[in-house]
């Protein structure tokens, strides 16, 4: 009957163990690897792609030496640039994009699963030739994903 009891408490003792193990997270070399590079490239004179011609404006530029404005019809333009990655658009008189710093980022993600068998110390109350009794040694384990 002693033995019995012994057996009761190290099977209550090592269930309540396993539940206090899994609420815990467990983590294992390699298992998830989340890498987040941020990547600046500069771009010193991007090659312009097309010109739009939009409207033509009207504007008064001031005249040498205080004389009155002169009135001058301005043509607006729009140009585009592109490459590898980026697209810009630049509107104006003659426009002309000087430089383009552009910011790219990704994210790489690597699992591994984790080894569904495992060796370890094992304890509880089992079958034996001489009937039940406590159990304590090494042990296999197999491990069950839902």
């Amino acid at each position: 009957m002693k033995m019995m009891f012994v057996g009761v408490v190290a099977f209550g003792a090592g269930f309540i163990a396993g539940i206090t193990a899994c609420g815990q997270k467990e983590t294992l070399p390699g298992e998830l690897r989340v890498l987040t590079r941020v990547d600046t490239v500069r771009i010193t004179s991007p090659p312009r792609v097309a010109v739009r011609y939009l409207k033509a404006d009207t504007v008064y530029l001031p005249a040498a030496e205080g004389a009155d404005s002169v009135r001058a019809v301005v043509p607006l333009e729009q140009a585009e640039y592109s490459g590898d990655g980026y697209r810009a658009y630049v509107s104006g008189y003659r426009p002309r994009l000087d430089s383009l710093v552009t910011v790219r980022s990704f994210t790489a993600q690597s699992t591994a699963r984790a080894p569904r068998f495992s060796i370890g110390l094992q304890a509880g109350y089992g079958i034996t030739p001489r009937g039940f009794q406590p159990y304590l040694g090494v042990g296999v384990s197999y491990k069950i994903n839902l």
